[in-house]
């Protein structure tokens, strides 16, 4: 074997394909740094609106005052409005590592005056469904107080066992959270 067929058949192919990873690397960066504020500001602005969702008694995100002095886990936000009402954002693993998660809005007493999920990282048409309204509407007005059981207190979205463990959890998180701050 010469010298020259050595740079073709084994070294030549190397450096190339090396050189493709690396342009193809830097042009994945280069995307990333671009959309990576887009995602942040659409994720900033659907919380502030689910925010808003859950707190009857807001009507604008400007009027919410966030909350940074709390331990609970699993807690990502924390906002109060004016009447003493506070929304609670919890994010807990679901199906195959898929964050859920959960805000929820609760009046100065602690009863539950909405709540909102995201289950999109969820098995579509299965563990997705734990964000339905038809599903959610059973903790319509819950005691925001008291931490809730599975299929005791509350029932869990059947065939979905995996995302309603994540609802559960999030869910038992922000009434921590809640208790917490209280």
């Amino acid at each position: 074997m010469s010298k020259s067929s050595n740079w073709e058949s084994t070294i030549k192919p190397i450096v190339v394909l090396s050189v493709i990873s690396l342009i193809a690397s830097l042009l994945l960066a280069l995307v990333n740094g671009m959309t990576a504020p887009v995602i942040a500001e659409n994720t900033k602005r659907t919380t502030l609106a689910a925010y808003v969702g859950v707190l009857p008694s807001v009507s604008d995100a400007s009027e919410l005052e966030e909350v940074t002095d709390y331990t609970t886990a699993g807690i990502t936000g924390v906002v109060k409005a004016p009447d003493g009402s506070t929304a609670i954002k919890a994010e807990e693993k679901g199906f195959d590592g898929g964050i859920l998660t959960v805000i929820m809005g609760f009046d100065a007493n602690g009863a539950e005056t909405g709540i909102w999920v995201d289950a999109s990282t969820q098995t579509k048409g299965i563990g997705s469904n734990v964000s339905s309204d038809d599903f959610l509407a059973q903790f319509d007005g819950m005691d925001g107080t008291q931490n809730i059981v599975m299929n005791q207190d509350y029932d869990a979205y059947s065939g979905a066992t995996i995302s309603s463990t994540a609802l559960f959890a999030a869910i038992n998180d922000c009434v921590n959270c809640y208790n917490e701050l209280a």
